[in-house]
């Protein structure tokens, strides 16, 4: 699905330069923030459960996102949008007096989208998304440190809208499935050059 999605994108970008004159084609920036998940209270218990201990956890909520996007469009209210995410690192760390244990994830991914917008500024879109969550694990007992990486692709739907003011873009996407694993609703002001 990830070589489906990079064709596309490289068939656009052929398309959008060798038809510049029928649309406009507009690249932005957005950054924004979504919440996130990471079950640290529960995995937290399972761990004093295991060790008879009493186990402290501290853990992020969320995570930054940065995205940059390409968008060309077919007429005033209609345009198609290429975009690459990236959030910043979301973790949880937990202790038993010495000895911790810490868990950090992060995702990557390209998405495609239609884009339908209305003539006061306001825009919807839907499309398909392929992403990478990566993720890093350490273990520290009695001095000695243990760590582990892994990750995983997935590929689904996102949906989202928001509103345009100038250049200046605010929206809501809904991610569904990154790196087929968690559900995604990124909070995102951009601007659009």
């Amino acid at each position: 699905m990830k070589k489906i999605i990079y064709i596309l994108a490289i068939l656009f970008g052929t398309f959008s330069l060798s038809n510049a004159e029928v649309g406009q084609m507009r690249v932005g920036v957005e950054l924004g923030w979504t919440p996130m998940e990471l079950e640290a209270e529960e995995t937290a218990q399972v761990i004093a459960n295991a060790s008879g201990s009493t186990v402290n956890v501290e853990y992020d909520t969320g995570a930054f996102v940065g995205r940059i996007f390409g968008e060309y469009g077919f007429s005033s209210g209609l345009g198609v949008e290429v975009g690459f995410f990236q959030t910043s690192g979301a973790g949880a760390t937990y202790k038993i007096g010495t000895d911790s244990a810490s868990e950090s994830y992060d995702a990557s991914g390209f998405d495609m989208s239609a884009i339908i917008r209305s003539d006061e500024g306001f825009f919807g879109k839907v499309g398909m998304h392929s992403s990478t969550v990566d993720g890093e694990a350490k273990i520290t007992i009695g001095g000695t440190s243990y760590a582990a990486t892994g990750s995983k692709d997935g590929t689904g739907l996102l949906f989202g809208g928001g509103l345009e003011i100038d250049n200046i873009r605010y929206s809501v996407t809904h991610y569904s499935d990154i790196g087929g694993i968690e559900d995604f609703n990124f909070f995102s002001a951009g601007y659009i050059f």
